[in-house]
């Protein structure tokens, strides 16, 4: 794991909370105050209820190139990756919401295997984020 993220620790054996720790917040809330939550619902054969590597290398390429791509034009900031009980979430904060969500779908169409959800929260600020950690 790159050095700008750290684990949160959370009370549930079956949640990994990567957040970043790279960054000012209310800095990056303020240029990015609309909330692109990204859903991603597994299927998990184990009790910890993790994803399988397939699931992981696809959603890793996805942030490691499409995201950090976004980052790099401006347009978004990718805050934190929850995975918890069979959900993959990713907390992606945006100056344009549903051009941020048309550029997603760009790259997850490209495999049919894992199917999104999108959830915009205009105007967010980092609530859903400060509730979650």
């Amino acid at each position: 794991m790159e050095e700008k993220w750290y684990l949160e620790n959370t009370n549930n054996i079956n949640q990994m909370l990567r957040v970043r720790d790279d960054i000012d917040l209310p800095q990056t809330i303020d240029e990015f105050p609309h909330l692109v939550l990204i859903k991603h619902q597994f299927h998990s054969n184990d009790d910890i209820m993790f994803p399988d590597p397939a699931c992981i290398a696809f959603f890793t390429v996805f942030e490691n190139n499409h995201l950090e791509a976004l980052e790099e034009e401006n347009s978004a900031a990718l805050l934190a990756v929850d995975i918890c009980e069979g959900m993959l979430e990713f907390y992606l904060y945006s100056k344009n919401p549903e051009k941020t969500v048309y550029d997603c779908i760009d790259f997850l169409k490209s495999n049919e295997l894992y199917k999104c959800d999108f959830e915009i929260v205009k105007n967010d600020r980092a609530e859903r984020l400060n509730n979650l950690i």
